[in-house]
């Protein structure tokens, strides 16, 4: 499977043409994340990138479902196995690209935050949420989204309240990826545009700035008649 990349800034572009690092975030209920899709995207990444690792939502996703009316027992079961769903096609396509060790390769948002760059970062998300309001609003349509598409109805603000830990734990990933991982520069890639990184690609934060070196990316499968694209 061909994948087309879309840079979302033109210092992405720059840093897709390193081709240094790649950052794969997957996300639990998405239809678009089927097992085939999941091990073509990670064997296409190792294929272009030095070095790849994927990340998936951590206990933060549970809140979600809690904030959408699940039972907290029923939310950490249904997480676990969503996550479950994810890592095993990831680690499949891993082993088979010749990556040594790779679990090692596979992170959820609560194993990273004992990296201490990873917890730096996340207090000054949750310090700029309080202060800014871009960041804010970024954080707040993402929880709605989630909670909304686990709801079938719109949330109050009561249940974004109770949801936006998913965004402010995501946060850390997209801002600094190359302290978190070790690299020099790193590319955040999704399959669509997202609300949470809204304020970073225009600009609009006051409070948090993307770290040197980090870029986004849209990824998506090619169509058959597209023109197959490569490391930008």
């Amino acid at each position: 499977m061909e994948f087309l990349v879309q840079p979302c800034t033109v210092e992405s572009r720059h840093i897709l043409a390193r081709a240094e690092h790649l950052l794969i975030g997957l996300s639990p209920w998405n239809s678009y994340y089927k097992p085939r899709r999941v091990e073509a995207l990670v064997e296409w990444a190792c294929a272009n990138f030095a070095a790849v690792d994927v990340f998936v939502p951590g206990y933060e996703a549970a809140h979600t479902l809690t904030a959408a009316g699940f039972e907290p027992r029923e939310a950490v079961h249904r997480t676990r196995r969503a996550i479950s769903q994810l890592r095993n096609p990831a680690q499949r396509a891993l082993r088979r690209t010749g990556i040594p060790n790779p679990g090692a390769r596979f992170h959820s948002w609560t194993q990273l935050a004992n990296r201490p760059p990873y917890a730096r970062t996340l207090k000054r998300v949750h310090q700029a949420y309080q202060t800014d309001a871009a960041v804010r609003r970024a954080c707040r349509l993402t929880a709605r989204g989630a909670v909304l598409h686990a709801a079938g109805r719109e949330p109050s603000a009561r249940q974004i309240d109770q949801a936006v830990s998913y965004a402010l734990a995501e946060l850390p990933l997209v801002l600094d990826a190359p302290a978190i991982f070790g690299t020099e520069s790193s590319v955040f890639v999704y399959h669509r545009e997202m609300d949470l990184l809204d304020p970073f690609i225009t600009g609009n934060a006051t409070q948090l700035r993307p770290a040197s070196g980090q870029g986004y990316a849209v990824v998506r499968p090619a169509e058959r008649d597209s023109v197959p694209a490569h490391r930008s």
